[in-house]
């Protein structure tokens, strides 16, 4: 291993711990914040968002909040008994129940209670990043050490030697066609593994990733998977298309083609069609007419890094971002994407 990758390798550890054109130069932004786009503090530091009708939840590095989408404003912070810290995965079962991910375990919510399940309830690590509730109501635990499955009282874990890229589970995400995917972010071990049925196919470097941190999933409503790789100044978009039961690499989008930074830290495709990836320190890209737009501190973010991005009942577009959430209101978001603003 070099030095440039042994050193790499180090500071992902410490953080971790802690259609239209699609490419082309990037499109100049203004000096000057745009309209109808809002900042909303507290809260402050925010991985992961998850709708549930009105109500936007929040996790982040300290616990989560709920959020009125229509008053935006904070109506409720998570009591979890102790310290719910570093949350960056949020599920509901089909009971009602949110799940939350955090750095010391992994946490039920229902009618105000906390649940906890570490691993003195058989969780393979209390590191949990992320968590996945399928259509099938099964209930997945994305840890440091495998992904777990919840299964009566205890869990079954899937490591590297079943079929994982590595133990370390970042992301996960299941397809429109019941398929589960499996994200590491241990550059450069790692990658990325489908579980499809029985059989299961890996990508990293080696045959067409531009690098093997995988830090998010999304499925666009017409069954592609894009995957957001990278880390500091290297990296890129991954879009993927299922062909005769077999998922293979459409395209990838890198900082050449137009995106705002190397890493893609977000990947999110709006109800019209737009694509937006959301870089590390560098603001997030928008796919407009004409390449990408690049939106800023400067156009009105609330900070460079975008970690995850939603839509609410009404359109409008939030993200999540190292200093709060920033929202851009339906039609300005328009008027980028036609690139009119």
């Amino acid at each position: 291993m070099n030095t440039r990758r042994m050193l790499a390798t180090l500071l992902a550890v410490c953080l971790l711990t802690g259609c239209g054109p699609v490419a082309g130069e990037q499109v100049p932004a203004p000096a000057h914040p745009l309209p109808g786009i809002h900042i909303l503090r507290p809260p402050g530091d925010t991985f992961v968002l998850f709708l549930d009708g009105t109500t936007m939840w929040c996790g982040g590095v300290d616990g989560v909040c709920a959020v009125d989408t229509r008053e935006r404003k904070v109506t409720e912070t998570v009591d979890a008994g102790r310290p719910m810290t570093y949350v960056r995965g949020i599920a509901e079962d089909g009971e009602g129940a949110l799940w939350f991910a955090s750095e010391r375990g992994l946490v039920r919510w229902k009618d105000r209670t906390a649940t906890w399940f570490t691993t003195r309830q058989g969780l393979p690590d209390n590191r949990v990043n992320c968590v996945l509730v399928t259509r099938g109501g099964d209930l997945w635990a994305g840890t440091w050490s495998g992904a777990a499955l919840r299964s009566g009282d205890g869990w079954k874990v899937l490591r590297k030697e079943n079929g994982l890229a590595d133990d370390m589970v970042r992301v996960m995400l299941e397809d429109a066609s019941g398929g589960l995917w499996f994200g590491s972010y241990v550059a450069p071990a790692g990658g990325l593994a489908i579980l499809s049925g029985a059989s299961w196919q890996q990508f990293s470097t080696q045959n067409g990733l531009p690098h093997n941190n995988i830090i998010s999933l999304y499925e666009v409503a017409d069954g592609t998977v894009w995957a957001g790789t990278g880390f500091l100044d290297e990296g890129g978009a991954v879009q993927f298309n299922q062909r005769d039961g077999v998922w293979e690499i459409a395209r990838v989008l890198e900082k050449a083609g137009g995106l705002a930074g190397g890493k893609a830290r977000s990947v999110y495709v709006t109800r019209s069609g737009a694509l937006l990836v959301g870089s590390e320190y560098e603001g997030m890209a928008v796919q407009t007419r004409e390449g990408f737009r690049v939106l800023t501190t400067a156009d009105g973010l609330s900070d460079d890094e975008v970690k995850c991005m939603m839509e609410d009942g009404d359109g409008n577009l939030w993200c999540a971002t190292r200093d709060g959430l920033t929202i851009i209101d339906r039609e300005t978001l328009v008027q980028i994407a036609e690139g009119k603003l």
